[in-house]
């Protein structure tokens, strides 16, 4: 078993995808997992291109394939399926697994680890489909979320901060993740707001105002856990780690509400503060509380 040839993440790419073109040749009868069509072509060079990014982004540096950690597939997972339906999220990570697989059968060394980790997530979101009704799973959103913090801090302090995090500014966990780890790099002592957040797509963030409280648990936060670490703290809670940034949509749509804006105009508030380019995302988020 070797790498993948390439001093660069697109060279590489271009290895990965000539290694497993089998377009022409017949799949039917044997266990090849090549690629056999235009069809998988395409998609294999957007799972291959997706995790690129993903490493630039991350400053990571050497071949893609052994850059497939059991935490960099996690980070990355979470992330690039934070916004898919249940289904489009099965034939992700189950594509992606067998794309894997396929490298392997021509010679490129691939961790075990990555394939555990993405078996537990195919198998996670095809429960998950399994249970989805009109489109939609409910039940997502943490109905007493001062309950689930002081159970998550019995577990680990530094997941229940992050957790804070997440449920009193909205963010993905990813990044809130990395403002917990960088505390002082976001925070704006003057008005108790964390400021410069660069989501997806390299949008920023409005400012986002935190607690005093937060803000000291923030400042003295000893150590931050681990994404894979963070994302089983929430899982022995029986919630996902999005499931938090479902909640922050569900309360603060409410507010707006309450408040006395319409509905369209509390929609629209409430995905710019998600940063969400589209306000049908939101509502997705909203349908699933």
């Amino acid at each position: 078993m070797g790498n993948l040839k390439g001093s660069t993440f697109q060279k590489q790419i271009q290895n990965a995808l000539a290694r497993l073109d089998a377009r022409g040749s017949k799949r039917y009868g044997t266990e090849s997992r090549k690629t056999h069509s235009n069809a998988l072509y395409t998609k294999r060079s957007m799972y291959l291109r997706d995790f690129a990014k993903f490493a630039t982004e991350r400053g990571l540096e050497g071949k893609l394939n052994t850059l497939m950690t059991r935490d960099n597939i996690t980070e990355f997972m979470n992330e690039r399926l934070s916004e898919l339906s249940p289904k489009t999220a099965l034939d992700y990570t189950s594509g992606f697994n067998s794309m894997l697989h396929g490298l392997e059968q021509t010679r490129v060394n691939i961790p075990q680890e990555a394939h555990q980790v993405l078996k537990e997530y195919t198998t996670d979101y095809r429960n998950e489909f399994n249970q989805v009704k009109n489109d939609f799973e409910t039940g997502r959103a943490i109905n007493d979320t001062g309950a689930f913090l002081n159970n998550l801090e019995q577990i680990r302090e530094s997941s229940a901060v992050v957790a804070e995090l997440q449920l009193q500014t909205g963010l993905r966990a990813s990044e809130a993740l990395e403002v917990a780890k960088n505390f002082q790099e976001y925070y704006n002592p003057s008005n108790n707001s964390l400021e410069g957040i660069v989501g997806k797509g390299g949008q920023e963030y409005f400012p986002k105002e935190i607690s005093p409280e937060l803000a000291y648990k923030l400042s003295n936060l000893q150590e931050t856990p681990s994404y894979s670490t963070y994302y089983r703290d929430i899982a022995n809670l029986e919630h996902k780690t999005h499931d938090l940034r479902i909640t922050y949509a569900v309360e603060h749509y409410n507010k707006l509400k309450e408040e006395g804006y319409t509905h369209k105009e509390a929609l629209k508030l409430t995905s710019q503060e998600l940063n969400h380019h589209r306000e049908s995302i939101t509502l997705y988020y909203l349908s699933r509380a």
